[in-house]
């Protein structure tokens, strides 16, 4: 199973938005804003490098 939306932020001016059935493109400048500042967001949560690859092993780990 694979997220059910996603998110394609070309430039300042187009937003791509996928869901399972449909294809949104967003044009309006003040929606675009509220994708990137979304992005923001996210990138400021994400973990990097190291810490990244720690993360995944443990969450592995507790597969097994």
């Amino acid at each position: 199973m694979w997220p059910l939306e996603a998110m394609y932020i070309f430039d300042d001016e187009r937003v791509v938005v996928e869901s399972l059935t449909a294809e949104v493109n967003v044009t309006a400048p003040s929606q675009v804003r509220i994708y990137q500042r979304a992005f923001k967001e996210m990138c400021a949560m994400a973990v990097y490098g190291p810490a990244a690859k720690s993360l995944i092993e443990r969450a592995a780990g507790g597969l097994s």
